[in-house]
């Protein structure tokens, strides 16, 4: 082969390389520390799902503490999260969140099992120099906990987007309904949350990443109105295939003080891969 068919072939290669890499679907991503899932640690979460096959088991414990000691005391909430990604794009997650401690409007402090959650996440398609990434994600949470009724649905709407290199934007619009809502309880909640993440210690370092975010949703009572969120967190690569994390998020403002909210929340957890 003489040496200008060799470059031909050459950048025959190049070319269907690259094509294939521009027109195949995203496959989603492994456990890293840029990527945030939701609660881990804070509410927000990127348009990104998780690898093609690949499994992931998540880990959480938050203690809170209510902004009206009378309406509730301390508790400590912990969380497990198993992620599967059955199909390109998607993945399913069914979670469990047992509660020790009493809620707000309540007394008991028994140890409850809490609800057990299914939720199915598809990223609709990558983020282009044109669009950012979006996805969708339902969730259905199961009446299971000591004393609920009916089911509770979540869709939910994400956006992410790049800026300045490698910090990201994120945008979360939530609907959530429930199927039977106890009395002056609210059926349905619509919330929003925007959040930036960036990695920290950029470019000496690349295994970290901090997240802020900033949102509103409508009160579980039906005669409140709107409790504002904020909440700061971190991300820190452990190995190629875990993450840890941790934050602080607080309810800091109501639209009218009566609302059930958390005065502060701390989270901590770990993600692993395989």
């Amino acid at each position: 082969m003489s040496g200008m068919q060799r470059t031909a072939a050459s950048s025959v290669t190049a070319a269907t390389l690259v094509t294939a890499v521009i027109l195949c679907p995203s496959e989603g991503r492994a456990i890293d520390h840029d990527n945030l899932d939701s609660s881990r640690p804070l509410r927000i979460e990127d348009a990104e799902s998780i690898s093609f096959r690949e499994r992931a088991i998540e880990f959480g414990v938050a203690p809170t503490f209510p902004y009206r000691p009378r309406r509730g005391s301390a508790g400590l909430s912990l969380s497990a999260e198993y992620l599967y990604g059955f199909a390109l794009n998607t993945h399913l997650s069914v979670d469990f969140d047992p509660y020790l401690g009493s809620r707000s409007r309540s007394g008991d402090q028994r140890f409850d099992a809490g609800n057990v959650g299914v939720g199915v996440f598809h990223n609709l398609n990558r983020e282009t120099l044109s669009r950012p990434a979006f996805a969708v994600r339902a969730d259905v949470s199961l009446p299971t906990g000591r004393g609920a009724q009916g089911a509770g649905l979540r869709l939910r709407g994400i956006a992410s987007r790049t800026f300045k290199q490698y910090s990201r934007l994120h945008v979360n619009v939530d609907a959530s309904l429930q199927t039977s809502p106890d009395d002056g309880e609210r059926g349905f909640q619509p919330a929003v949350t925007v959040g930036v993440s960036r990695p920290f210690g950029y470019p000496t370092r690349f295994d970290r990443t901090i997240a802020a975010e900033l949102g509103a949703r409508a009160s579980s009572e039906k005669d409140q109105g709107a409790v504002f969120h904020a909440g700061v967190g971190l991300r820190q690569q452990v190995t190629v295939r875990s993450v840890f994390d941790a934050g602080i998020t607080t309810d800091f403002a109501a639209t009218k003080g009566g609302a059930s909210r958390d005065r502060l929340r701390l989270v901590a957890g770990y993600s692993t891969q395989f």
